[in-house]
């Protein structure tokens, strides 16, 4: 039987980072949490559920996941956010691969959790990426790009049948927080990359994003909680392209 470690970045999660735990918990042979400098109950609920707690200066978000990676004592490793809940149902699924996995890899669907929600709404917005993994097979760069595992030559992937419940949504005040601070990273990004945005990106992204988020991500099936949602997303893609013009104006060379 293989052994799994779990690993989780976190601040300020006190709010979710209980249930986070409990769930992982039932497959997870070791819990490692790294922290960026909370200053609420987050490190007292990790050590409640005897996680490996440590504190690492933030840089980006892959930076930060790629440090708590190699931290892990197993080579099969766990990804998980702190706002995340592995059901019921794949928790089970991973008890069995933990018995005798059949790859390399394996992808997980990850369903937003609106609030008032009990369960996955039937259109709720679902994407699919590799969470548990042999790091012999895959890895977690820290690129500065987005939090994604990379796969290596001839690894063997496989897809879950079940889903991790994703609390994204607290307040509309963290919401925009963390979409504002990641803008921030983005625009980091797009520059070392030489990235460009046209102007009428500038002017058409906002409306354009919201018609995308309420309409083709189903944001309009969660009733008015979905509006507020589709137009802080929006709002969060229009920022990105914002604040690359700001730079570009703001370091103009004379």
């Amino acid at each position: 039987m293989i052994k799994i470690s779990a690993y989780i970045v976190t601040l300020n999660e006190e709010l979710r980072l209980d249930r986070t735990l409990k769930a992982v918990s039932k497959v997870a042979d070791e819990i490692i949490i790294v922290d960026s400098g909370s200053t609420d109950k987050t490190e007292k609920i990790a050590k409640k559920h005897k996680a490996k707690f440590m504190f690492h200066k933030w840089k980006n978000i892959s930076s930060q996941k790629n440090f708590a990676q190699n931290k892990c004592s197993n080579d099969w490793v766990l990804s998980l956010d702190s706002d995340e809940v592995l059901s019921d149902d794949l928790i089970q699924e991973i008890k069995q691969i933990k018995k005798n996995p059949t790859s390399d890899a394996y992808k997980v669907k990850i369903c937003d959790m609106l609030p008032g929600d009990k369960k996955p709404r039937l259109l709720a917005k679902t994407y699919n990426q590799v969470r548990l993994y042999n790091r012999k097979k895959a890895n977690m760069p820290d690129d500065l790009t987005h939090d994604r595992v990379v796969l290596g030559e001839n690894c063997k992937v496989e897809q879950l049948k079940s889903k991790i419940h994703h609390y994204s949504y607290v307040t509309l005040t963290q919401l925009w927080f963390k979409l504002n601070m990641y803008t921030d990273e983005l625009v980091k990004v797009a520059l070392e990359k030489n990235k460009k945005y046209s102007k009428l990106r500038l002017y058409t992204e906002f409306p354009r994003q919201f018609l995308f988020y309420y309409f083709i991500r189903r944001y309009c099936m969660y009733g008015t909680c979905g509006f507020w949602m589709a137009t802080s997303y929006a709002y969060f893609r229009f920022l990105k392209i914002a604040k690359y013009f700001e730079y570009k104006a703001l370091n103009k060379k004379d």
